[in-house]
């Protein structure tokens, strides 16, 4: 029954969830599980007062997990009580301080509140202590993209198009990285650009955003022409070999470590057409499909038995983010 509940969930047909849930408890009355998903099955179906009634008791008996605290405080702040929701989170995160899902929804909080620094710091601490979660990954990319720090953007918007492969949302984000490419090449910068009569003063690199954005400009003249799949391609395999005769020993990093297996494997070309193409112009990417018969779903096989792992200890961002945004007091 619990099985059929989740089915019934998962299909949007949220009448039916709560129907089997109740059912369920009725027969296991114990089961903590079974609260907590029937407190989401209300959550969404739009009736917070009963997903409230419902999680408060879980809370207070001590009996939760972090996704319990992360529906409690959905529900209060769809009911407009951010202070109340933001309570919640703290608590929940005192509990599980290495929850993805209980950062991503206070960093919702934030942003709701127009509290952007708060709500990128948030996303930020989601990534260091739960680099699994990919969601995390998508926002701080999102987020990114409305500042000058497009780096970060390219980094993790492609991190989360490896963790989300085939989603509406996985899509939006490829668009995404193919206008932060375009952003970093093409966008006026006068950061370091020396002036006339005076040499370029050579660049200390500090950290590892300095690292990968330093390569990056190194390579412009590759795509000179513009931002094609192609060019990209060429570039980020240049990339590769820049990065790992100077910074890779410095600055492990599991997305460049999958890039590189993949190219060892022979897919990176694959990789990219299958990563920009599509959204870069539909009609070529068909055409390429059949002029490479049967590379994507090779490609396709290669990924699924290699999933992308990122690992905890390669936290590199400074999070140096106060003049990114306005940032209001608490």
């Amino acid at each position: 029954m619990y099985e059929q509940a989740k089915e019934y969930l998962s299909m949007g047909n949220f009448p039916s969830a709560i129907a089997m849930y109740q059912k369920a408890i009725q027969l296991a009355p114990n089961q903590v599980v079974l609260y907590r998903d029937l407190g989401k099955a209300y959550y969404l179906s739009g009736n917070y007062r009963n997903a409230e009634e419902t999680i408060e008791p879980l809370l207070k008996a001590g009996e939760v997990d972090d996704q319990a605290f992360q529906i409690m405080a959905a529900c209060q702040a769809a009911d407009g009580e951010k202070k109340k929701a933001k309570q919640t989170l703290q608590h929940g995160l005192e509990r599980f301080p290495h929850s993805g899902i209980l950062y991503h929804e206070m960093g919702k909080v934030e942003e709701d509140e127009k509290e952007e620094v708060y709500a990128l710091e948030t996303y930020l601490d989601g990534i260091k202590n739960d680099p699994g979660y990919r969601i995390n990954y998508y926002e701080a990319a999102r987020m990114y993209m409305g500042t000058n720090k497009f780096i970060w953007t390219i980094i993790y918007g492609e991190m989360f198009v490896n963790m989300e492969r085939q989603t509406p949302r996985a899509d939006e984000m490829r668009k995404t990285l193919l206008d932060a490419y375009e952003k970093l090449f093409f966008s006026p910068n006068t950061d370091n650009v020396p002036k006339y009569g005076r040499s370029k003063k050579e660049e200390t690199i500090k950290n590892f955003e300095q690292a990968v954005y330093s390569t990056y400009i190194k390579l412009s003249p590759v795509i000179s022409d513009g931002i094609t799949t192609e060019s990209l391609t060429m570039l980020r395999t240049r990339f590769l070999m820049e990065w790992y005769s100077s910074y890779a020993n410095k600055y492990p990093y599991s997305l460049f470590a999958y890039q590189d297996e993949m190219a060892r494997s022979g897919f990176f070309d694959v990789y990219n057409e299958w990563l920009f193409a599509k959204m870069e112009n539909l009609q070529q990417y068909e055409a390429w499909n059949k002029f490479h018969d049967g590379a994507m779903s090779k490609f396709d096989t290669w990924a699924n038995e290699h999933a992308l792992h990122p690992e905890k200890n390669e936290f590199y961002n400074d999070r140096n983010i106060d003049d990114l945004f306005t940032k209001k007091k608490k």
